[in-house]
């Protein structure tokens, strides 16, 4: 393996291991409850289990494609430092949104941030990155509470 897979492999190894250790414990905490309602076993069972299921697909896509040369840019001309400023940025920008869930709700931190990480770090157009965090946020209200009936924070909006 070459210095430049090798850091892959293994955080691709680690997810599958992490992915599977959650979708394994949350059976404990009930899947389904009476009445064929849903547990709150039932987003780490999911969750989980597609963590583990695509972080082992992508583990075998990258032992299967011959190693890229170190220092290299990806397919959007970004090079490693690039990357790394970006990711740097998200785990920044995580706690600060979830700062931001009792101001503003969840819906709204969370539309927010996919608006903050698609403008200023992956430099998208403004109007594409509204309609891309408005449907974000509207796709986690009718998942979380219209769907799965899961009581969300809100804030001062009340939403």
């Amino acid at each position: 393996m070459s210095g430049q897979r090798s850091p892959q492999v293994a955080v691709f190894g680690g997810l599958a291991l992490v992915g599977a250790g959650f979708a394994v414990s949350a059976v404990g905490y009930g899947v389904m409850l009476p009445e064929s309602r849903i547990g709150p076993g039932f987003l780490p069972l999911v969750a989980g289990g597609l963590l583990a299921v695509f972080s082992v697909l992508l583990l075998v896509e990258q032992l299967r494609r011959p190693a890229a040369p170190e220092g290299g840019t990806d397919d959007f001309g970004r090079t490693p430092a690039q990357r790394m400023w970006i990711l740097r940025r998200v785990f920044a920008l995580l706690p600060a949104a979830l700062l931001a869930v009792p101001l503003v709700g969840m819906v709204t931190a969370f539309g927010l941030l996919v608006l903050v990480i698609s403008t200023w770090l992956e430099r998208r157009k403004v109007l594409p990155a509204l309609a891309l965090s408005a449907v974000s946020a509207a796709a986690m209200h009718v998942i979380f509470a219209v769907v799965l009936r899961v009581p969300l924070p809100t804030g001062l909006f009340g939403f």
